[in-house]
C-alpha cells in the first residue's frame, strides 16, 4: 500500500467513475486503473465491481476499507497538527532535577532560563535533589532530565546524555586557612588537610584520591553521607572538598574556593532515560547548539 494507491482509491470512492477520478487527481485513466488493480492485488480482494450495465459499484470490503482509512486519515492529520505544535514548543511538560545547593546564577540555571525563554508554553518543573538522587529520579521516571557530571553515569547504559558545558573544579577550603584565592595551588600544598569525600559519589572520590596520589601523597579523608553534607562540613571547618563554584557557598564568608592544578574541568551533561520519549527532552538538548555558539 502506498500513498498513490490510497489517493486513487479515495477518488474512485467519491466519484464511482475511474475516468472522472483520474482527472480529479491529474493522472491518466490507464494509470489510475493500474493503481486500483495493483492495490487490489496487494490486498487480495476486490474493491470495486465493474459492469457495462451498472457502472462501478463498491464491494463490502471496499466500503469497510474506505471507512477505516478515512478514520485513520483523520487521526493522521490530527497527529501532524499536534506534532507541529510540539516541534514549535507550543505545548509540553518537562521535570528537571538539579543538585541541592546549586546557585541560581549557575550555568545550570542559565540553561534552564534560556529554555523557558525559548519555549514559554512548556511547563517546566524543578526538583532539588541530593547528588545520587538526581540520577535515581530520572531512572524512576520522577524527573525527565537532570544535570550531572558525565563521570557519574559512565556505568549506566540505560541513560543517554548530552554534554552542555564544562565546569571548573575548585577546592573549597575553610576561610580560616587563609588561602590566597588568586594563587594556583598544588594538592601537595594541602597534604596535611582532611579531604572530605561523599558516599554518593564513589567515582568522583576515586578521581580525587588519584589526583592526590599524583601529587605524591596519600590523603587523609573523611566520608560524608552525601554531597551536600560534604559542603556543610567544609563550611563548618572540618576539612576541604572539591566542588565547582556553582554552589551557594561561593558567597559564604566561611569558605574560600581555590584553584588547584591537579583538579581538572569536568564535563557537565543533561541526562535522561533512553526509553523516555518525552518530546520536550529533545527540544531541550537540541537547544544547546545555539547556546554553545
Amino acid at each position: 500500500m502506498n500513498s498513490m494507491h490510497i489517493e486513487c482509491f479515495f477518488a474512485a470512492m467519491e466519484t464511482l467513475n475511474f475516468t472522472i477520478a483520474a482527472q480529479n487527481i491529474h493522472i491518466t485513466q490507464p494509470a489510475f486503473s493500474r493503481n486500483i488493480a495493483s492495490f487490489e492485488d496487494e490486498l487480495g480482494y476486490t474493491l470495486f465491481w465493474r459492469s457495462k450495465q451498472n457502472g462501478l459499484r463498491v464491494t463490502p470490503a471496499g466500503i469497510a476499507l474506505y471507512n477505516g482509512l478515512k478514520e485513520l486519515s483523520g487521526q493522521y492529520y490530527n497527529l501532524l497538527d499536534r506534532t507541529r505544535c510540539i516541534s514549535r514548543g507550543d505545548e509540553g511538560k518537562l521535570v528537571i532535577s538539579t543538585l541541592n545547593g546549586c546557585c541560581i546564577d549557575s550555568a545550570t540555571f542559565e540553561c534552564i532560563h534560556r529554555f523557558q525563554e525559548k519555549y514559554p508554553n512548556i511547563d517546566v518543573t524543578l526538583k532539588s535533589c541530593a547528588f545520587a538522587d538526581m540520577i535515581k529520579s530520572v531512572e524512576r521516571g520522577e524527573s525527565d532530565i537532570c544535570f550531572t557530571v558525565v563521570d557519574a553515569i559512565e556505568s549506566k547504559p540505560a541513560l543517554l546524555h548530552e554534554v552542555v558545558y564544562d565546569v571548573e573544579s575548585f577546592l573549597a577550603v575553610p576561610s580560616t586557612m587563609g588561602c590566597d584565592t588568586n594563587k594556583l595551588y598544588s594538592m601537595s600544598d594541602l597534604r596535611d588537610a582532611i579531604f572530605i569525600l561523599s558516599e554518593d559519589a564513589p567515582h568522583l572520590n576515586e578521581l580525587f584520591i588519584e589526583s592526590c596520589k599524583q601529587a605524591g601523597f596519600e590523603p587523609k579523608t573523611k566520608m560524608a553521607p552525601d554531597y551536600e553534607t560534604k559542603m556543610l562540613w567544609t563550611e563548618a571547618g572540618i576539612g576541604v572538598a572539591a566542588n565547582s563554584r556553582e554552589h551557594y557557598l561561593k558567597d559564604s564568608s566561611y569558605v574560600d574556593f581555590i584553584r588547584v592544578k591537579e583538579l581538572h574541568n569536568l564535563d557537565y551533561a543533561i541526562v535522561w532515560m533512553k526509553d523516555n520519549f518525552n518530546p520536550a527532552i529533545a527540544l531541550f538538548y537540541s537547544m544547546f547548539d545555539d547556546i554553545i555558539q
